[in-house]
């Protein structure tokens, strides 16, 4: 008798264990669901999931707005340059590039600003960034690209045929900075060879 009650007692504690951790367990699963249900309104685990794939997939991702920050800028340097008319260039670009390079369809651009401007070594780049859907297959795909253009002032060192003159034709002077109207040492007007020249230098997804 002392030895079954040895076993038994034991057993009974492992028993009664093993209930409360199912009551605490089909508790917590209990109240998990009454907290699903009040925030999501279902405690159906996978239509949330799926909800939450097609919330991500119809809502187009943010770009950098710092158009404002550097659109001055770039206009100072560049009065006649049409940001507006370049910006679609830059999205025709990258649209050319999903479809011909990424092989996607239903391709359609939310927006685009300008993300960064820089000036170094002979050239200046704008960055822009677009927040941009397309279609793999029927997956719809929200993404952000940055297209950077580049304009090169010095043209010979770049290998290029196009660009801004790098000397004064009047006087030889040098001419350092993009945008310059006026030659530093002479005072003549200065005409670039091409002022709306801005290629692709390329395309990478942010």
């Amino acid at each position: 008798m002392g030895l079954i009650l040895g076993i038994g007692i034991p057993l009974l504690i492992s028993g009664i264990g093993l209930i409360l951790l199912i009551c605490t367990i089909l508790y917590f699963y209990k109240k998990a669901k009454n907290t699903m249900n009040n925030l999501f309104g279902t405690d159906d685990l996978g239509q949330l999931i799926e909800t939450r794939n097609e919330e991500v997939a119809n809502t187009p991702k943010s770009v950098s707005g710092m158009t404002a920050v550097y659109a001055p800028t770039i206009q100072e340097d560049f009065p006649e340059l049409n940001l507006v008319e370049l910006k679609g260039i830059a999205e025709d670009h990258l649209k050319n590039y999903l479809s011909n390079e990424k092989k996607v369809a239903g391709i359609r651009i939310h927006q685009t600003e300008i993300k960064n401007y820089t000036k170094k070594s002979g050239t200046c780049v704008i960055v822009f960034q677009s927040g941009v859907q397309y279609l793999t297959g029927t997956t719809k795909v929200q993404a952000r690209y940055n297209t950077h253009m580049m304009y090169v002032q010095d043209a010979a060192e770049y290998g290029y045929t196009k660009g801004y003159s790098t000397t004064c034709p009047h006087c030889g002077g040098a001419i350092t900075d993009l945008g310059r109207k006026n030659c530093d040492y002479c005072g003549s007007e200065i005409v670039p060879i091409n002022i709306h020249v801005w290629e692709l230098h390329k395309i990478e997804e942010s």
